[in-house]
């Protein structure tokens, strides 16, 4: 993984401003440029490495410091903050192989897992590759970076583990579950011997990357072990567009490894190794990364079961906290279902925030689409006033019904919601809808009876309006983990509600 001072790099350039040193290790964390473990303070070793940047170079250093703890490119337009540092060495940057992201819209683009490989080997190819600075590669969405994702298999497991503890990230990247071993393929990697012109040292790479992470028999590491199983693409976030994996199976039923997994940890990193039987892959599907979410969907569908799982915070009973419930989801997640069978069958008063918003401002998404509501929307909630505004529009509709039980659907702002409790004045339940993006494209897809492609969805999903909705899932009181069919989903759901509410 990164040095603290790429991931700051690549942070900051991201985000288009200026970050407090919390926020920007916590945003290095969770788009795993950094790797932490558990006791460590990784935003006190981010500030020290950015400080000691400063001292050494001055004018020349990639950054530079605008208030005490909040940093910024050196290109920035905000105004420099004098303050001594420490003295330290810094590490040089690193490369990584990269390919143009139009070879894959020639080779043909997918989101998922594509078995076999097939054309798409073709991107490997040494006239077409390049290596690139890491910290370009990590912000220039016009290339691909090339990722080897290796599941080991033994006596029909699979060895699963966590990377990092991710104990300055949000909640709810703590314990990821990850099968996929590997990495980048960098430039030494590349040895110009006549295989290495077809795949650009990516067969080495994933060698050695194995081997920097597992204490393997070097027997176990030949390429009659390791097969192709597929290809995986994922444009659903920032992170996931600037990368392309080819997934790999290495058979070990043959080889000796001690008794117990853990004693194959090599790297700090990696945690909590444990060899899962391929049929329990699917028993905390949810605390799965979602990469390895899709290698269990796609390669194990036959022989694994998955659920939807509803799992509520410590003592937390729903039926104490029942008269207002707030449905929090991304686009798809599920969360309008939820809000329906509380109306349908527990004669809860449906309150919109969406249609609320377009009565505030006086639109119609039927006259003039979704993503002109959106882009309204979020200048809207964006004002100084907007949320305030949004949350005494709720709590006057609540306070102006005849019904004493209200379910808020589809709140996308953390202002709007804090303003709507400290209003309301009562206990509110915070129900949270999470869902795999793929999951929800489908969902989403089946509810509205249209032709949208994958890519059009992204584009809703990933408006300005939306991005705050995964932060809710941190405060939620219940989480619902909307993944397996439908009908597990709904029958899931139903049966929570009728033993919490009656």
């Amino acid at each position: 993984m990164g040095k603290f001072l790429e991931a700051a790099e690549i942070i900051l350039k991201r985000a288009g401003r200026p970050l407090g040193v919390k926020d920007l290790t916590d945003r290095a964390l969770e788009s795993r440029l950094l790797e932490s473990s558990g006791g460590k303070t990784p935003s006190q070793t981010m500030k020290a490495k950015l400080s000691v940047d400063i001292k050494q170079k001055g004018d020349k250093s990639h950054f530079k410091r605008v208030a005490p703890g909040v940093f910024a490119v050196r290109d920035s337009s905000a105004e420099e903050y004098k303050s001594p540092g420490f003295a330290k060495k810094v590490a040089s940057d690193s490369e990584v192989l990269v390919f143009p992201v139009k070879r894959l819209r020639q080779a043909g683009w997918f989101h998922g897992i594509v078995t076999p490989p097939g054309r798409y080997v073709s991107l490997l190819d040494f006239k077409t590759t390049a290596f690139m600075s890491r910290i370009e590669a990590e912000t220039n969405p016009a290339y691909k970076q090339v990722i080897s994702y290796v599941l080991i298999r033994k006596s029909g497991s699979l060895l699963r583990f966590v990377r990092g503890g991710y104990s300055s990230a949000q909640a709810f990247l703590k314990g990821r579950y990850c099968i996929g071993f590997g990495g980048h393929v960098e430039r030494h990697d590349l040895r110009y011997s006549l295989f290495d012109q077809f795949d650009s040292g990516y067969k080495n790479s994933i060698f050695r990357e194995l081997s920097e992470e597992l204490r393997l028999p070097p027997e176990s590491l030949t390429e009659e072990r390791l097969s192709y199983l597929g290809v995986l693409n994922d444009d659903s976030s920032f992170v996931g567009k600037l990368h392309f994996a080819f997934v790999h199976l290495l058979d070990l039923d043959d080889c000796r490894l001690p008794h117990t997994a853990s004693k194959l940890k090599r790297e700090k990193s990696i945690n909590k190794l444990k060899w899962i039987s391929i049929p329990n892959l699917g028993n905390e599907f949810e605390r799965y990364e979602y990469w390895s979410k899709l290698c269990i969907q796609k390669l194990y569908s036959a022989a694994v079961k998955i659920k939807c799982k509803i799992t509520p915070v410590h003592n937390f009973k729903l039926s104490k906290h029942a008269s207002v419930i707030a449905v929090v989801g991304t686009i798809g997640s599920g969360k309008t279902e939820i809000s329906r069978l509380l109306e349908s069958s527990f004669e809860y008063e449906v309150i919109s925030t969406g249609k609320l918003v377009e009565e505030i401002l006086g639109i119609s998404i039927t006259e003039i689409g979704r993503t002109a509501v959106q882009n309204l929307a979020q200048k809207f909630i964006e004002s100084r006033s907007g949320p305030t505004e949004l949350a005494t529009a709720i709590v006057s509709r609540i306070q102006g019904s005849k019904k004493n039980k209200f379910v808020i659907d589809g709140l996308r702002n953390l202002r709007t919601f804090e303003a709507f409790k400290a209003n309301l004045g009562r206990k509110i339940a915070l129900i949270y809808v999470e869902s795999t993006v793929d999951n929800a494209y489908e969902f989403y897809k089946s509810r509205e009876n249209n032709n949208l492609t994958f890519n059009e969805f992204i584009d809703i999903l990933q408006h300005g309006v939306e991005r705050e909705i995964p932060e809710f899932m941190r405060l939620a009181n219940v989480i619902v983990y909307n993944h397996g069919t439908k009908h597990s989903y709904n029958q899931t759901v139903s049966h929570y509600f009728k033993d919490e509410l009656g």
